[in-house]
C-alpha cells in the first residue's frame, strides 16, 4: 500500500480504484482546516474514505458529517435514530416484531438517493456494532468506480452512451425489496406521504462529478429500469452490460468492517454494496449521515 503524508492525517491506498485508509485523525477531537482540507481533497479524488477506532456520539458524528456540506433526512423516518431526524439507522436489530432500522439496506449495487432531483453528495457510516460469528466479522460492503468504469470504456460505447438519460424508479425498487423480505424484517409499504416525496426521475447516464467534473457513469442495479426513449426490455441489454463493466470484481474494495469504523463515500464517484451474509443473534447497528446535492449534469 503506498502511503502519502499531508497535514496531520496519513493516507494509505487500498490498492484498487476505490478505498483509501485515513490515519493520524481522531474525528471527535475536531479537526483543523488544513487536516480537513487534505483528506477532502483526497476524498474527491477517490470516492472512498475511512477511519478506524473512532468513538463519536451523535452530535461528534453530526458534526464531522457537515463538514462536507448541509445533511438532509432521509425519507423513511422512521428509522431515524431517536431525537436525531439526519441520523439514519441501517440494522437488523428488532424491538418486538420491529426492526428498528433499515435492516437490508443497499444488498445489491447502487448509489444512494440516485432517485432523488438531487441525489446526495456523499454519504457516512459509523459502525456502532458488528455481527460476529465463530469469531468472524460479517456484513461486510463492497465498493467500485464509476469513474474508472467510465475511463475504462470503449470509445464506441462512450459515443453510444452521449446524451442518454437512465430512469430511476424508488417506489419499485421498495417494493421489490419488501416482498424480498417479507418474512425476516417486514418493511411497512410507503406512505401517499412518501410516495409523494420520491416520484419516478431522469438523471444522465454518464454525469460529472460536481466538484472536480470527472464523468462517471450512473446507472445502477437496484433503482434504474430503463433508458428514456427506450422500450424497458429493450434497454435491458445495455444496462446489463453497464452493470457488469462496472463491478468487475478485480476493481471492487471488499471493506471489512470494525466497530468504531467511519467510511465516507462520494456517490457521484462510487457505488457499494452490503453483503447479508449474517442474521440475528448477530447484531449490526450502522449510523448513517446523507450530504445534500447537486442535480447531476
Amino acid at each position: 500500500m503506498s502511503v502519502v503524508h499531508q497535514s496531520r492525517a496519513v493516507f494509505r491506498s487500498t490498492g484498487v480504484p476505490v478505498g483509501v485508509e485515513v490515519t493520524g485523525a481522531d474525528i471527535s477531537q475536531g479537526m483543523d482546516t488544513e487536516t480537513f482540507r487534505a483528506i477532502e481533497s483526497v476524498f474527491n479524488d477517490n470516492g472512498v474514505i475511512f477511519f478506524r477506532n473512532q468513538k463519536l456520539t451523535p452530535e461528534q458524528l453530526l458534526g464531522f458529517s457537515r463538514q462536507f456540506g448541509t445533511l438532509e433526512k432521509h425519507v423513511r423516518q422512521e428509522y431515524a435514530l431517536p431525537g436525531y431526524p439526519e441520523i439514519h439507522l441501517i440494522s437488523n436489530i428488532k424491538e418486538g416484531e420491529r426492526s428498528i432500522g433499515s435492516a437490508y439496506a443497499g444488498d445489491d449495487w447502487h448509489t444512494d438517493l440516485c432517485f432523488t432531483r438531487r441525489p446526495s453528495r456523499c454519504s457516512l457510516l459509523y459502525a456502532v456494532e458488528v455481527p460476529i460469528r465463530d469469531g468472524r466479522v460479517l456484513g461486510d460492503t463492497e465498493f467500485c468506480s464509476v469513474a474508472f468504469a467510465y475511463d475504462t470504456l470503449p470509445d464506441g460505447m462512450r459515443q453510444r452512451l452521449h446524451g442518454l438519460r437512465a430512469i430511476f424508479q424508488y417506489h419499485r425498487a421498495q417494493e421489490r425489496k419488501r416482498k424480498q423480505r417479507v418474512h425476516d424484517h417486514p418493511r411497512p409499504e410507503l406512505t401517499p406521504e412518501q410516495k409523494a416525496a420520491t416520484p419516478d426521475v431522469t438523471h444522465p447516464a454518464v454525469r460529472a462529478h460536481p466538484i472536480t467534473g470527472r464523468k462517471c457513469l450512473y446507472v445502477n442495479q437496484t433503482y434504474t429500469f430503463g433508458i428514456e426513449g427506450m422500450d424497458e426490455e429493450g434497454a435491458q441489454p445495455l444496462l446489463q452490460q453497464l452493470y457488469a463493466h462496472i463491478t468487475r470484481p478485480r476493481y471492487v474494495y471488499r471493506h471489512k468492517w470494525q466497530a468504531g469504523d467511519v467510511l465516507i463515500w462520494d456517490n457521484c464517484l462510487t457505488q457499494h454494496k452490503a453483503i447479508t451474509d449474517y442474521a440475528l443473534p448477530q447484531r449490526r447497528l450502522m449510523y448513517r449521515t446523507s450530504v445534500e446535492g447537486t442535480e447531476p449534469l
